[in-house]
């Protein structure tokens, strides 16, 4: 008896100051803005963290509590994001929805290796053995750094080279971070040409190193006639905002590496019936595409790249079409 009355004095006096907090903290409630659990319900609850908030329900507080732009999340659809916008009630600017893109054809069929290695599966402890394993010293590692912090499992290392199953990846990011030689980036999901090479050496090393590396011959900056390709320490690099798909860089390359979407080939056509034969089409094709000495323009679809120069420089509505 002598022990059961302390325990149920605590017991009690317990229950009380429970009961007592929890009516306090009812009493002095604040209501939570409703929204926060509206714009959580919209993003993709991957909770990856690419948009630096702890997980979807941290940025749907930052976006509404803090500032935060309504398009931080890189990994929800634009129309998430427009429905988001709409409920914090702000524009949401330009979205460019963007994809991982792997800048080497480093395989080891391709470069091959120095060294057998037997040790921590890490792409920074190979790296510091002899600049890597691999004959080229700008070449993916292969040790799948990038594949072990994948929350969606959409990367693969094959024949030592890290692929991307861009039908699964969410574009967080976090393999972008993870790659210590930064052969990862993220591009515009519309880009329909990739440089898919990251060595900055000079042709010659380039081919002692890997059969399908850049050799900076310059002829796909050559062969752009929009100004999107300017070489850089060896390298293309193409600016997306001048670029208008025209393939032409990937054609000309002797590497074959620059990669290029097919499927995004066009050739233009010219409806007759409505062309008026002002010959603004023929005075703004750089590819000597269009032959207008019969009145009405005609392509050469042979020489045509489907630009799209001739469409933007049409003002007759439909008179001019892109076509695969």
């Amino acid at each position: 008896m002598a022990i059961l009355w302390p325990v149920i004095i605590i017991g009690g006096l317990g229950l009380t100051l429970g009961v007592a907090l929890a009516l306090a903290a009812r009493a002095f409630s604040i209501a939570g803005d409703s929204r926060v659990d509206e714009v959580r319900d919209l993003l993709p609850g991957a909770n990856c963290g690419a948009c630096g908030y702890p997980g979807c329900d941290g940025l749907a507080k930052a976006i509404l509590q803090d500032g935060a732009p309504v398009n931080a999340c890189t990994v929800a659809s634009v129309d998430a994001l427009e429905r988001i916008a709409r409920v914090v009630g702000v524009d949401m600017g330009a979205v460019v929805p963007l994809i991982a893109a792997v800048h080497c054809r480093g395989t080891l069929q391709n470069t091959g290796i120095k060294y057998l290695y037997e040790g921590l599966q890490d792409c920074a402890a190979v790296s510091d053995l002899d600049e890597g394993l691999k004959n080229c010293p700008f070449a993916c590692l292969g040790m799948g750094n990038c594949v072990r912090i994948c929350p969606t499992q959409a990367i693969t290392i094959v024949d030592g080279l890290s692929t991307i199953d861009h039908s699964r990846c969410i574009t967080c990011g976090k393999c972008v971070a993870a790659c210590p030689r930064a052969i990862i980036q993220l591009l515009p999901d519309a880009s329909v040409v990739r440089v898919q090479c990251s060595a900055n050496l000079k042709g010659k090393a380039v081919r002692e190193n890997c059969t399908k590396g850049c050799i900076a011959c310059g002829l796909c900056a050559k062969a752009c006639k929009f100004g999107a390709i300017r070489m850089h320490n060896d390298l293309p690099i193409i600016d997306y905002d001048k670029c208008v798909g025209c393939l032409q860089c990937a054609d000309v390359c002797p590497r074959q590496c620059i990669w290029k979407d097919e499927t995004a080939r066009r050739v233009a056509f010219i409806n007759a019936a409505k062309c008026t034969s002002c010959g603004d089409c023929y005075d703004t094709c750089a590819f000597g595409a269009l032959d207008a000495s019969a009145g009405v323009p005609a392509i050469d679809a042979d020489a045509c790249t489907g630009c799209g120069a001739c469409d933007r420089a049409c003002t007759v509505a439909d008179a001019i079409r892109m076509i695969r």
